[in-house]
This record gives C-alpha cells, sequence and structure tokens, in this order.
C-alpha cells in the first residue's frame, strides 16, 4: 500500500506541484534526491552508520555518466551502467577500509574519504573533470538515438524511484533488513552469536551506495552538467538534513526531508529572501529537540491525537446512552 501511494504521488507530480508553486524540473530534482535518501536511510536508519561520505558516490556516478555521455555515446544506458559499476566498485573498497570503525570514527573516515575525492577532482583528474568550472559541455542525452528531456527524464526518474522505494522496503521486511536492524540494535552482542557482522555491514553500505550511484547519474541526465559540489562534503550534508527532518529509518520520512528542505530553497526562499537559511535553520532546530523522528513521528503524533479525541467523544457518547 505505501508504495501504490507513493507511486500515485510521484507520477502525477507535474499536475498538482504546479499548484502548490512547483516548477518543472524542480519536481523532477527532487525525485532524484529522493532516490539518494532512500538508499541513505538504509545505511543510517536501519544499520545506524552516519556517512559524511556519500557525496562522493553521488559525484563519481555524476562524473562517470558524464564522461561517458561525452566521450562514448549519448545513449543514456551504457552511461547509467558504467557509473553504477564503477561507483559499486569504488563503494566496496571504502567500506571495506571505514567499516572498521563505527560511531564517530566512520563517519569521520567517510568525511575524510569523500574530501580526498573532492581533492582528486579539482587537482589529479581535473583534466577529466573540468577542475573549478566542472564537467561542461556535455550533448543532450539519448534513448534509443531519441532525444531524452523534460517529461522523459521526469518519468523515467518517478519509475526508478518507486522501484528504489519497493526494493528498500523489501529489503527492510527481509531477513536481511532485521539483521541490519540487529546491527544498530546491539552490534556486540550478535557478533557474539557468530554471525559475519562486517558482511552486513558492507553490504548495506554498497547497497546504499548504488542508490547514490543512480541518483548522480539521474542528475546529470537531467541537466547535462557536472558540478564540483556534487562531490563536496555539502552534498553529504544536505542528505543528512533531509533525513533528519524527514524521519531516520521510515524509507518514506527521507523523501519527505528532500521534498521540503529542496521546496522550501527553491520556492518559500523567493518570499523570505536572505533570511530563508535562518529560517530553515529555526525548523530543524525545532525538529531535532521536538521531534528527533522528524515529520514521520509528528504525522504519527497528530494521528495518535486525532485518534484519541475521537476515542473520547465515542466513550462520552457511549456513557451518556
Amino acid at each position: 500500500m505505501p508504495v501504490i501511494v507513493f507511486a500515485v504521488i510521484a507520477l502525477t507530480m507535474p499536475f498538482w506541484f504546479p499548484l502548490v508553486g512547483g516548477y518543472a524540473g524542480l519536481d523532477t530534482k527532487i525525485l532524484i534526491w529522493a532516490i539518494f535518501a532512500i538508499g541513505f536511510d538504509i545505511l543510517l536508519g536501519f544499520t545506524g552508520y552516519l556517512s559524511f561520505g556519500h557525496a562522493a558516490f553521488f559525484g563519481v556516478s555524476a562524473y562517470v555518466t558524464g564522461l561517458m555521455l561525452l566521450h562514448y555515446s549519448a545513449n543514456i544506458i551504457p552511461a547509467m551502467i558504467a557509473s553504477v559499476i564503477v561507483t559499486t566498485i569504488i563503494a566496496v573498497m571504502v567500506g571495506f577500509l571505514t567499516l572498521r570503525r563505527s560511531g564517530i570514527y566512520f563517519s569521520i573516515l567517510t568525511l575524510a574519504f569523500g574530501e580526498m575525492f573532492y581533492a582528486a577532482a579539482l587537482s589529479i583528474f581535473s583534466d577529466w573533470t573540468g577542475g573549478d568550472n566542472g564537467l561542461t559541455g556535455l550533448p543532450t542525452p539519448e534513448l534509443f538515438s531519441m532525444p531524452f528531456k523534460e517529461n522523459n527524464v521526469f518519468y523515467l526518474v518517478a519509475v526508478l524511484a518507486i522501484i528504489g522505494y519497493y526494493i528498500a522496503r523489501r529489503i527492510g521486511n527481509s531477513p536481511f533488513g532485521m539483521m541490519l536492524r540487529a546491527v544498530k540494535s546491539n552490534q556486540t552482542r550478535l557478533e557474539f552469536t557468530g554471525l559475519d557482522v562486517k558482511k552486513y555491514k558492507l553490504s548495506a553500505f554498497v547497497i546504499s551506495a548504488i542508490y547514490a550511484s543512480v541518483a548522480g547519474s539521474l542528475m546529470v541526465i537531467y541537466e547535462p552538467y557536472v558540478a564540483t559540489e556534487f562531490v563536496h562534503w555539502s552534498t553529504s550534508g544536505k542528505l543528512v538534513i533531509m533525513s533528519v527532518l524527514g524521519g531516520v529509518g521510515t524509507l518514506f520520512g527521507p523523501m519527505i526531508g528532500a521534498a521540503f528542505m529542496l521546496y522550501f530553497e527553491n520556492v518559500i526562499s523567493a518570499f523570505l529572501q536572505e533570511q530563508w537559511l535562518l529560517v530553515l535553520g529555526l525548523v530543524f532546530m525545532f525538529i531535532v529537540i521536538f521531534l528527533p523522528g522528524g515529520f514521520v513521528e509528528g504525522a504519527q503524533r497528530l494521528k495518535r491525537a486525532i485518534a484519541g479525541k475521537a476515542g473520547d467523544g465515542n466513550a462520552s457518547k457511549g456513557a451518556s446512552e
């Protein structure tokens, strides 16, 4: 049922999104970040490992996609396949090294690796990445020799977001997902049972990176340009804020957080002007202090309050009868 609800919301965005002040293209960007956020929640929400380096996977995938479009073919299929393969290989290597530590040490390690990729993009690989200017001059993406843009890109992104959400829910409800939650709950106790905890942590890390790679590739297909910002730590920070705002560990929550933050940044900011970051910071502080479960927890509290009032009303009515 949640997948169907999300599918209806996603596929109908071009019709209702302009009614709330959105514009063409922003809906596509929201769904791309939703894919990014779903994958991140598999790592953070299920296993409890907070990564500050996921921009590396997003950015590397974007660069690989851009280079494939520029030097190999404008067809998006080989570009996306190549980006996922390269990102997966890198994720295995990074995960193997960083997952030796947990907590703040893991977070700092991922941040360090992310900054290494960012520095490499600006220095030793600048001939390929374009350095500070980013990767420009990309051709219009194609699918089977047909120009692929605007509505075509949106529906591709929407379909992949729906599939990604469905797969993430299947993972969460599977025995594998239960093991990931067990890692988050008490990793030491799980190790004493004889299970290979490292295998589960690495699998979650790689799956999360694959989602990031799909999002990074789609971002280049959506807008044929690769900015150095894609691999910068600020992109990882933005992802963390989205997840916390929406509700970590809920899958649907981080997508809500992504939609809220991008809508706030691109629509609400026009009314708030220079103060929009201040207001966003206040919203974030309110969520962290009073709703640590994010918007999802807020919705659950509201639902319980309404149900409680309805129950009290029925009880008083029954007593009076």
